[in-house]
């Protein structure tokens, strides 16, 4: 038997359009059936009449039974809430489609209120599999509670929402990396109380050594290897965060992990992979001047002055202030381990573009001071020299602009 909501139905295509190639389609969707009989010259015909279509926010059912279980309790709605879906609850039939991302499926349910009767299909590429709600589906269930983990903190319910899960499900190693996401966004500053927490799943990670952690990479969901790669990353473990942080492209990892691996790869001096993880970070976030800050500094690190250009309009366009830019270039880049032609690369191109704030902030002879403060004796004579040389020509350019 096919669903009532036949799948040439626009809804249904929509959906099958948003799960094709990358794209993701809203985690939970519920819609309003009426099913009416119009009679015929040869009998009686079925007519669907399709009522409201409303986003659910804020709940996943993490299993095949509380799928069912959201359609029989109408959503598990307050009154008010309630209220609103009228359109889609004031009906006979509540459909309700739920995506389940590793499987890059729908799983579709069909509750009919009049018979008390739940029918569910998987849709798939090549049509629609009716599940046999009688018997046990492990392979779902497991689906139903990775899709709940990627939905994000409104779906699992924040700390508490997590410990009831825990409670009933184990440390499952989805929901350990789920309340270590939880707990460095809350408590970013105490790595070491989160690495604790995360010894429920992973005994043997320690903060002395990075082996562990790396060789975790292949062996865990890509979105718990991006939690841990975070976690690593705050306690200092480099290689071993950018190690784990590059399974973000294999899973609905949060904007944050690309933030977190543009920084591990500019750690380590890979500058192309950290302008590739900011430049993705500010497809996302692009309202955040920290992304673009720290895209343009990799840019200028590799002497793309030109589209470092763009990186600083940006960074205004969201926010940044020219006082906060100069004020991190001397109290993180200038005093920082990279190599000198870079701290004067950046120092030079910002100097021109940000004169009045890194005026006020250090003086052209303090900013050549630290620089020779960084080398041995003989070079830093050498420096001062050249300063001086120089004093009257970058004169003659500061007044130019």
């Amino acid at each position: 038997m096919g669903p009532v909501l036949g799948l040439s139905h626009d809804w249904h295509r929509a959906r099958a359009l948003q799960r094709s190639g990358k794209g993701k389609p809203p985690p939970l969707v519920a819609a309003g059936l009426d099913v009416e009989l119009v009679p015929r010259a040869t009998g009686y015909e079925r007519i669907v009449k399709v009522g409201g279509m409303a986003i659910v926010f804020g709940a996943f059912p993490p299993s095949l039974a509380d799928f069912v279980g959201f359609a029989r309790a109408r959503l598990f709605l307050q009154p008010e809430q309630a209220r609103a879906l009228d359109p889609v609850l004031r009906t006979r039939i509540l459909a309700l489609w739920a995506w389940l991302p590793g499987l890059r499926q729908d799983c579709y349910l069909e509750f009919d209120r009049a018979t008390d009767e739940a029918h569910a299909w998987c849709l798939m590429p090549d049509g629609a599999h009716q599940l046999d709600l009688s018997v046990e589906q492990p392979a779902l269930d497991a689906a139903f509670l990775e899709a709940l983990v990627l939905t994000g903190p409104t779906s699992w319910g924040g700390e508490g929402g997590l410990g009831k899960l825990t409670e009933r499900f184990g440390n499952h190693h989805l929901l350990v990396a789920a309340r270590v996401a939880e707990r460095l966004d809350r408590r970013s500053r105490d790595p070491r109380g989160t690495l604790e927490l995360a010894h429920a799943a992973w005994p043997r990670l320690s903060e002395r050594d990075e082996t562990g952690w790396a060789d975790l990479a292949e062996q865990v969901h890509p979105w718990a290897a991006v939690q841990l790669g975070r976690l690593a990353l705050r306690l200092g473990l480099t290689r071993a965060a950018r190690v784990l942080l590059m399974r973000a492209d294999g899973t609905d990892a949060p904007p944050i992990a690309w933030f977190d691996l543009g920084q591990a790869n500019e750690a380590l001096d890979d500058l192309p992979a950290a302008v590739a993880a900011f430049v993705h970070y500010v497809g996302i976030r692009a309202s955040d001047p920290d992304g673009w800050r720290r895209l343009l500094i990799c840019r200028l690190r590799q002497g793309d002055l030109q589209v470092a250009d763009e990186a600083l309009r940006r960074w205004r366009e969201a926010g940044g202030k020219d006082d906060d830019l100069a004020e991190r270039l001397i109290s993180q880049v200038m005093p920082s381990r990279m190599r000198l032609h870079e701290r004067a690369a950046i120092s030079g191109w910002l100097g021109a573009r940000l004169d009045g704030p890194l005026a006020a902030s250090l003086t052209a002879e303090a900013l050549v001071e630290a620089c020779c403060n960084a080398v041995d004796p003989e070079r830093a004579e050498a420096l001062r020299a050249a300063w001086e040389l120089a004093r009257p020509a970058i004169a003659e350019d500061a007044a130019r602009l």
